[in-house]
């Protein structure tokens, strides 16, 4: 998704915090660090919004609805207080700084939550993390042409008794 790019890239301009995509194969960054991954995209409240604009030769038909998706953010540190700390500073760029970046594109924080423990257990030891989700809601629109009929011909027929 090109928004999560523009995104990310200025998350990790403000933050200087390295943000990679969850799930994905590669060697990690060095601590700290954070991931990244879309966990929903969905049509937002309210109607599909249809609306023309006629064209010379053609006819412009524009279809605009909200969309809402949702980020889920980890934040790995070099120990358990600091994976916190990593997690607190981003989600706090989605409250200042980053709320006006987006503002600019159209786009707006719908909610976030709290930061919370994601610790889990992998085989013998712990993986450490606290993340945070938020949720972005923002206008698709879409535009299609569509072609003017260069000649209609119909016949009408009378019937009589």
């Amino acid at each position: 998704m090109n928004l999560m790019k523009l995104i990310r890239n200025e998350l990790v301009a403000d933050t200087s915090i390295t943000i990679i995509r969850a799930d994905q194969i590669g060697k990690l960054p060095p601590l700290p660090y954070a991931t990244y991954k879309i966990i929903g995209d969905r049509k937002g409240i309210g109607r599909e919004n249809i609306s023309h604009v006629d064209q010379p030769n053609t006819l412009i038909e524009a279809r605009s609805q909200e969309r809402n998706f949702t980020i889920s953010f980890n934040a790995y540190g070099t120990s358990h207080d600091n994976a916190s700390e990593v997690a607190a500073q981003l989600r706090k760029w989605f409250e200042g700084r980053g709320s006006f970046f987006l503002d600019g594109l159209g786009v707006a924080v719908a909610s976030i939550s709290e930061v919370g423990n994601r610790t889990t257990f992998l085989m013998d030891s712990y993986d450490e993390k606290w993340g945070f989700d938020v949720i972005i809601r923002y206008n698709e629109t879409e535009e299609f042409e569509i072609d003017y009929f260069d000649k209609v011909e119909y016949e009408v027929i009378v019937e009589r008794e």
